[in-house]
């Protein structure tokens, strides 16, 4: 009788909601709970014509994982319309309860309508898992991939360990290991043809390449089976980013998990630079899923009420890559469609692309992420650019150093509102650098800058520098292609001027040879001749407010025509610094008012750039 009663107080008593399980994840997502345990989903915006939602099935789903390191990839699913979804299922090295664990979570992904087939991605341990998961159900398996995957027991974490998580006695468990181990359970998966991919070191020691991925790939070629194994040399087992950003993996991912098409380019918020007043060249590349090979045709349209037209790109072993012209402006809606018998296979989308104006913006910290407060663009039609991705342009900028405000959000509000376009812009300033780091590899000079991580000291006592910087600069110009952008903002010199060692700071004649290098170097190596403007740069602090052996070597670049005029943001003083006024970098207002004199130097030149040159 007492216990009936403890029973009707509990729940005649008030219900308190559960709080959900909490979790840090690389991307925006959700956290929930599956047979009692923590379960997360990064959800993507899949194709409508995509019969089920396609989802990568990541293990191991630890409190610290997926970690920061696997964001690369999970964009590059997410942009692909592929959901990432994983459940904590413990250290269970694919028991029979991890599994019962897994099937939890593959009950509810599919309730909510994704794939029946996901395909699934294990890294280390969680190769146990997923393998394990797979092997047992083999029918509801897309793939399998591998990032250095633990595929024998024996091998990690060893029968001892392991036994525990299958309630066994070691013993035990090395009598049953063949009905447990994933190397040993690979026949269904060859059966019913599951692709399976890996990408594994060489001197790996924690988990051996030869005993995993290295003996599945030999099994499995036994059974009919295809696997593609990628053995990165001199590579264990590390957070060398090869492995988080392989694009073989990614592709292999793509190709399976059941996207009809990827669009690869053009990607969202991207804005391409107009060759005319009125128009631009896009390039539109991708690749068609299974589902969409035997398309006939391919189709593209701009805007949503746009006609669709013929895309004339050849596809290749399901690639496609064309160029189409589109109107200055936006952003417009782009969309590529495959077509087979008159109906639509398969099809993808952008909801952001821009024709307009585009500008690489380097230097140190006044041209980067430095300044007293975070700007954010306010026309809604500046994105940035990091190297690889598209975004909003808000501050802090991808690409550049630091992580507080920059002028260029309210730079290109201006050039968009002006010339009624959208504005891309490439951030790679570094704070604190010289003109002596930007040179290129092995380019000498006779005395260091005042910091010294992008140069070393030579035998014979000169200089030179490591070339790091002006690599990346040049990587990041080439991303955009042949005019590709439409100049360079060039906002440097503070570290080269008065410094304290008078020895560190550079004349003004061997600044221009040296800027000049990096000017006339940079256009031969990313094959055209890109326009760059040079501001006057050399303000410190008051008191050490000007270099006039800088400034004039700055303005002898635009003199003898090697660069354009940019703005002298010495003469921004006082309030417009930060610490009210005591600082080198901008305050708010500051930053505001040195857009703006870019913007007064790069409209007029800009409008000459592109008057009465419609076609």
């Amino acid at each position: 009788m007492r216990v009936a009663l403890m029973v009707v107080a509990v729940l005649s008593g008030p219900v308190m909601a559960a709080e959900p399980p909490k979790k840090v994840l690389p991307l925006d997502g959700d956290v929930f709970e599956a047979a009692g345990r923590p379960a997360f989903l990064i959800p993507a915006k899949p194709a409508p014509d995509t019969p089920a939602k396609p989802w990568v099935w990541y293990a191991p789903t630890l409190p610290n994982l997926p970690g920061p390191e696997e964001k690369w990839m999970f964009e590059r699913f997410r942009a692909a319309g592929i959901a990432v979804a994983g459940i904590d299922a413990g250290e269970s090295y694919g028991s029979p309860a991890g599994n019962k664990v897994f099937d939890a979570l593959y009950a509810a992904m599919t309730a909510k309508g994704y794939s029946r087939k996901p395909v699934l991605l294990g890294r280390s341990r969680g190769g146990l898992m997923t393998l394990s998961w797979a092997a047992a159900n083999p029918d509801k398996v897309g793939a399998f991939a591998g990032i250095y995957p633990v595929c024998d027991l024996v091998s990690y974490p060893g029968v001892e360990r392991a036994a525990g998580a299958f309630e066994l006695k070691p013993a035990e468990l090395k009598e049953k290991l063949k009905q447990f181990n994933p190397v040993d359970r690979l026949d269904g998966l060859a059966k019913a043809k599951v692709p399976l991919f890996a990408i594994h070191g060489d001197i790996d020691k924690v988990v051996p390449l030869e005993a995993n991925s290295g003996r599945v790939k030999e099994r499995y070629a036994a059974l009919g089976g295809t696997m593609t194994l990628i053995v990165p040399p001199q590579q264990g087992h590390n957070m060398w980013p090869g492995f988080f950003q392989c694009r073989e993996l990614v592709d292999f991912v793509v190709a399976h998990a059941g996207v009809g098409l990827v669009l690869e380019s053009p990607q969202d918020y991207q804005v391409v630079q107009r060759s005319a007043k009125n128009v631009g060249t896009v390039r539109v590349r991708g690749k068609l899923g299974e589902a969409a090979r035997k398309a006939d045709a391919l189709e593209y349209r701009v805007g949503t009420d746009g006609p669709w037209k013929k895309l004339g790109a050849p596809v290749k072993d399901g690639a496609f890559d064309a160029t189409v012209e589109v109107a200055a402006g936006g952003w417009y809606q782009f969309d590529v469609r495959a077509v087979a018998g008159g109906k639509v296979a398969a099809s993808a989308g952008i909801e952001r692309l821009g024709v307009g104006e585009v500008f690489v913006v380097a230097g140190q910290s006044n041209s980067a992420n430095h300044g007293a407060e975070k700007q954010v663009p306010k026309s809604g039609r500046v994105a940035a650019f990091d190297g690889t991705r598209w975004q909003p342009a808000n501050d802090p900028q991808p690409g550049a150093s630091g992580s507080g405000g920059s002028f260029l959000p309210p730079f290109g509000d201006a050039v968009a509102e002006k010339f009624g376009v959208p504005v891309g812009l490439v951030a790679c300033g570094v704070g604190a650098t010289s003109v002596r780091e930007w040179l290129p590899k092995g380019a000498t000079f006779p005395n260091p800058p005042t910091l010294e991580g992008n140069v070393r000291k030579r035998a014979d006592g000169t200089w030179e520098s490591k070339g790091d910087l002006y690599a990346a600069f040049c990587a990041r110009m080439k991303a955009l292609g042949p005019n590709g952008f439409r100049a360079v903002l060039w906002h440097q010199g503070e570290s080269d001027a008065n410094q304290k060692d008078a020895a560190r700071t550079l004349p003004g004649k061997l600044y221009r040879e040296y800027l000049e290098r990096v000017i006339r170097d940079s256009r031969k190596d990313i094959g055209w001749d890109a326009p760059w403007f040079v501001a006057q740069v050399s303000y410190h602090v008051p008191g050490d407010e000007a270099s006039p052996d800088v400034r004039a070597a700055q303005a002898s670049l635009w003199k003898d025509k090697v660069a354009l005029e940019g703005p002298d943001s010495d003469a921004l003083k006082g309030e417009l610094r930060e610490n009210g006024g005591k600082g080198v970098h901008f305050s708010g207002p500051g930053l505001r008012a040195h857009a703006a004199k870019w913007a007064e130097k790069v409209g007029p030149w800009l409008e000459q750039q592109t008057a009465g040159k419609d076609r």
